[in-house]
């Protein structure tokens, strides 16, 4: 699409925000208001519309991406994507350790048990940890204890969430991000920790890497969208 619009501005709508090509109001591609939280996420997605160049480019737009699908998406079934959400819990990246070779399974207890650790004081969650990928039934209360933190999350916080969460393969890894116990850094190293293993042990693999480079954008769009929610 070519680019049809001069100016963008951020505009107060009564207890939220908006953003307005040439004076008028950005619609979602689902025909929803762009009703935005805050006043920072308005202009980061601002921003991104200034940014484009002769022809629009909507993957160059990931706040205005992620907040259409809070509006669009998450919001008319939020309770259908608290549930999708949780299911991670069930099968966690954290819970399931290597048996060998030892360098590797120290890396995932110094930088996968704290996480567990936290979510067990700080939310509840007491997942149990098992080696090799055979599915573990974890606690039926840990995993209420992971529901009810998130059911209280708006549908813009609980976009961010499930794009973390889907992306690391973990929910605890998402939460820890999005409660600040850790830092995005700090999520993308733990999301990757294997594969990064992997490339160290083997040597260059384009194809992973790019994979790696992929998620870790998208980990830190995530979490970029996340801050700019934050009053």
């Amino acid at each position: 699409m070519k680019r049809f619009y001069e100016t963008v501005t951020v505009e107060k709508a009564e207890d939220y925000f908006t953003v307005a090509l040439d004076g008028r109001s950005i619609r979602t591609p689902g025909m929803n208001a762009l009703s935005l939280t805050t006043e920072k996420l308005a202009n980061g997605i601002a921003l991104e519309w200034r940014q484009q160049d002769a022809t629009i480019k909507p993957d160059k737009m990931p706040l205005m991406s992620l907040a259409a699908t809070a509006i669009d998406r998450v919001a008319p079934q939020k309770m259908e994507v608290v549930t999708s959400v949780v299911a991670y819990g069930e099968t966690d990246l954290l819970c399931y350790r290597a048996f060998e070779p030892e360098e590797l399974v120290a890396r995932q207890n110094n930088k996968w048990q704290p996480l567990l650790d936290w979510a067990k004081k700080a939310i509840g969650a007491e997942l149990h940890v098992t080696g090799g990928i055979m599915p573990l039934e974890q606690p039926l209360k840990s995993i209420k204890a992971i529901r009810d933190k998130i059911t209280h999350y708006n549908a813009f916080n609980l976009t961010g969430l499930h794009e973390l969460t889907a992306i690391s393969g973990s929910v605890i890894i998402g939460l820890a991000v999005m409660e600040d116990y850790i830092d995005i850094n700090e999520g993308v190293q733990a999301a990757q920790l294997d594969s990064l293993y992997q490339l160290e042990r083997w040597g260059d693999d384009p194809e992973l890497t790019l994979a790696l480079q992929n998620s870790r954008r998208e980990m830190l769009d995530a979490f970029n969208f996340i801050a700019l929610l934050k009053v």
